[in-house]
């Protein structure tokens, strides 16, 4: 096996060897914004047990989802590329859409290093709604040992659960109380010989928005109600759909999967191996602002889910690496949903060596080592129907520059869609960059001030930069027909 230098200096910093290699437990919420923790200022919701994850470990303030749909940001995890590279260019509301079988994936990176690998929650990474058809790749398929998924969001007692290719019967139970459940039978049932890596993608707080009656009932108060009124929802270019009294139930939800979360951190101390484990915790997106249902908030930032602008695809990020990471740090380094693989791969001393492009870096030394990362590849948002008034996004350092998809039917705030007569995988494959817009993200996080017209040069140096870039992704992503039916 090769092993990069840095691989090696992270063994040493750990004093490991193959057996003490560190545990992975990565969590991924749904829809969760990036203000609607507590420790990320949320005046609302109590989120005890994931502060306390962040005051062990590190906040990330600048932790970017590789999209603001769901799908496409699952798939830059498992591949560390970007989503449209490999084809996933919506949420799977498209049978056709998948990661393929060709992929490198998370699971088989990190099994390759005789890791136990398992999966529990919302699959959404095929278009298939059976996960056993055998007509696209499951997670079994992609690497882990053990899996238990949904094709999509599920509440409380779901149907529709696979376990190992097998079809389950109605289960009892919240949505991450059964996530929780099969890890921790999972960890308690593993070889203590081997490291272990557990992903763990939650329901919450998607729609179905569902918590127990013992979540919600702390936020039916009046003084609640008042608080609320200060959260924060993305600005005027987001329609909101919030229906009045359903405040209550949403912050139960989040608190709901902090209290199940907070579970499984209890049972990593009791098996005595929490000192040797890494956590991450984050989400697929920003909140949700559709449905009734839909009382999430992206803090101070701009837009919300499907949106290009920071409150679409920035999420809480919160890594506890005992010994190696400082515990109640913070951290601004842009991190990118790409970059998890390639990280996880150097601190498990995997032999990761992909054929294709990969979009993600390890992102370990800048917070173990306090080193400067460089990124060869910028980081790119791209989503052919995204609302807020621009569809492909690009960060470069402090700097973001924005641009629309043209020619497409109106430029509106509301979700683009191509002219009329044209397919929207031609959309995809033909469609040019116009209309660039550009932020200084350091200065103004919250896209306030448009800077075009004040420094021209600097936009054309970043224009020319994006288009390549986007000619490149658009190149190499596949070609399918776009249809809900056919696969």
């Amino acid at each position: 096996m090769k092993l990069s230098l840095l691989t090696l200096v992270l063994m040493l910093l750990a004093g490991s060897v193959a057996a003490d290699r560190p545990n992975i437990v990565f969590m991924l919420a749904d829809d969760l914004g990036y203000g609607d923790l507590a420790c990320y200022g949320n005046p609302v919701i109590q989120s005890p047990n994931l502060d306390q994850l962040a005051e062990d470990g590190l906040r990330l303030l600048n932790c970017y989802a590789a999209s603001p749909n769901c799908s496409p940001a699952r798939t830059a995890i498992m591949t560390g590329r970007s989503p449209y590279r490999v084809g996933m260019y919506d949420w799977a509301r498209f049978m056709s859409m998948h990661i393929p079988a060709d992929e490198l994936t998370l699971p088989e990176v990190i099994g390759g290093a005789d890791y136990q690998t398992m999966f529990a929650g919302k699959w959404h990474c095929s278009g298939d709604s059976n996960l056993i058809s055998g007509t696209q790749p499951n997670p079994g398929d992609h690497g882990f040992n053990h899996w238990l998924a949904h094709p999509r969001n599920f509440g409380q007692n779901p149907k529709g659960f696979f376990r190992n290719g097998e079809a389950l019967d109605q289960l009892e139970g919240w949505m991450s109380e059964i996530v929780v459940d099969e890890a921790m039978e999972f960890i308690g049932n593993r070889d203590p010989e081997r490291p272990f890596m557990s992903v763990l993608w939650f329901s919450e707080p998607h729609t179905p928005v569902e918590a127990a009656r013992e979540f919600i009932e702390p936020y039916e108060t009046a003084e609640v109600a008042e608080k609320a009124k200060t959260i924060k929802k993305g600005g005027p270019q987001v329609s909101w759909g919030s229906k009045e009294g359903q405040g209550p139930t949403y912050y139960g939800c989040v608190t709901m999967l902090d209290h199940h979360i907070g579970r499984l951190m209890n049972y990593l101390d009791e098996q005595g191996i929490s000192e040797n484990t890494i956590v991450i915790f984050t989400s697929d997106n920003g909140p949700e602002h559709r449905p009734g249902s839909s009382f999430g908030s992206p803090g101070d930032l701009r837009g919300a889910k499907g949106h290009m602008h920071e409150g679409g695809y920035k999420v809480p990020g919160i890594i506890r690496w005992p010994g190696q990471i400082k515990a109640a740090t913070t951290s601004r380094e842009p991190v990118n949903g790409t970059d998890f693989l390639p990280s996880l791969a150097a601190a498990a001393g995997a032999d990761y060596q992909p054929e294709k492009v990969v979009d993600g870096i390890n992102v370990f030394p800048a917070f173990v080592e306090s080193e400067k990362l460089e990124r060869p590849i910028p980081m790119m948002w791209w989503l052919f129907h995204a609302r807020g008034g621009k569809e492909v996004t690009m960060r470069v350092g402090d700097n973001k520059i924005l641009a629309n998809m043209l020619p497409q039917r109106e430029i509106t705030v509301n979700d683009a869609a191509p002219p009329e007569g044209m397919a929207i995988m031609d959309f995809i494959k033909e469609a040019e960059l116009g209309n660039f817009t550009m932020y200084n993200l350091k200065e103004d996080p919250n896209e306030t001030t448009e800077l075009s017209q004040v420094q021209p040069e600097k936009l054309d140096e970043l224009k020319k930069q994006m288009i390549q870039l986007h000619e490149e992704i658009r190149a190499e992503g596949p070609v399918y027909g776009l249809d809900r039916s056919k696969k």
